[in-house]
């Protein structure tokens, strides 16, 4: 081998050595998928009733839906719930039961990709971007304001779904009377650089592929539950949930990077609602979810900033991340019940 071809080989190798380790760090790598499909049954008991349904959002996406209502009392309001990653709606029953026994009407959806919310254009584990997931909750309030015009409408979100709630409020706080929010999510400061790995990915291999390196990174799908509950019943309940997804799609993990991130686009959110109350719960256990004192401190501060008077936030001994699920479930229940009532 002479000079000039040694002179053209050794950038070339280094191309090369570069567009390996760029396909192996983003390469599709797709998670197995188990969920199961089967419809629940319609279930009626004495005080309260379920129904479940598919609702066609305005892209063609058949959500799916429960509404639990309270039988043979007045309904005093609509509680709306958004859950958060990897999970589904049905997580959220025996809380939507005993708000129906209480005279609440309980709407709770899978989220697009999630559960039964997905069809070939959104499969699962793949969200479209923020603005679309937040447009299929203003649906679905639409949707229940239009048969209940007259009743308060609370806004309850869950981890994700709290990040979601938040977003919600941009063009959408004169929608809702309470905005409740649990597992509270805070800003993460690499979250712009989460939003551009994202994009790299999708443009790379694609939107809906899986990438290895965006799953070691943000860690949603990790095996171990531990640091969601104490509550040990609820892990082995959880360890064999087969409607729970393992991970999400290359754009699915930009979106909840790109919601994060614009939860400090303070100028975006327009404050229709200033005196709107918002209620935060979570347990002192989650710091690394919450930020801890200083987190919350922030989200507070932030909501503030956008002009919302209005904002508690409380932390609970000895819980961690679903406070609903919690062994001493019960006091977050009564407070949450209160906060309704009050």
């Amino acid at each position: 081998m002479d000079k000039k071809q040694r002179k053209f080989l050794i950038p070339l190798s280094i191309v090369s050595v570069g567009v390996g380790l760029t396909y192996f760090l983003f390469r599709d790598q797709p998670d197995k998928q188990v969920l199961a499909t089967k419809k629940v049954e319609h279930l009626e008991e004495t005080n309260h009733e379920q129904k479940n349904f598919f609702l066609m959002v305005d892209d063609g996406l058949p959500l799916a839906v429960t509404i639990t209502k309270p039988v043979g009392r007045e309904i005093k309001g609509i509680v709306q719930i958004i859950h958060g990653i990897l999970e589904h709606k049905n997580r959220y029953q025996d809380f939507a039961d005993f708000l129906a026994t209480q005279g609440y009407l309980v709407l709770t959806s899978d989220n697009r990709g999630h559960g039964e919310s997905n069809n070939e254009q959104n499969p699962l584990g793949h969200m479209p971007g923020v603005e679309r997931m937040v447009a299929d909750q203003v649906y679905l309030t639409n949707f229940i304001k239009a048969q209940y015009p007259d009743m308060p409408l609370y806004l309850y979100g869950h981890s994700f779904g709290s990040i979601l709630a938040r977003n919600y409020l941009k063009e959408n706080d004169d929608l809702v009377d309470k905005l409740l929010l649990t597992g509270t999510v805070s800003y993460e400061k690499l979250a712009p650089l989460g939003v551009q790995l994202g994009k790299i990915a999708q443009l790379l291999t694609g939107k809906q592929k899986h990438s290895w390196l965006l799953k070691k990174l943000s860690g949603y799908g990790a095996e171990d539950k531990s640091w969601l509950t104490n509550d040990l019943s609820q892990i082995e309940k959880l360890n064999g949930d087969t409607r729970m997804i393992p991970g999400y799609t290359n754009q699915g993990v930009s979106t909840i990077w790109q919601a994060d991130y614009e939860l400090k686009q303070i100028k975006k959110y327009r404050c229709q609602n200033p005196t709107l109350p918002i209620l935060s719960l979570s347990g002192i256990q989650d710091e690394a979810i919450t930020g801890g004192v200083k987190g919350l401190a922030d989200t507070k501060a932030t909501l503030e900033a956008m002009g919302y008077l209005d904002v508690e936030v409380i932390e609970y001994e000895g819980m961690k991340h679903e406070v609903l699920n919690e062994i001493d479930n019960q006091l977050v229940y009564q407070r949450i019940l209160e906060f309704f009532e009050t």
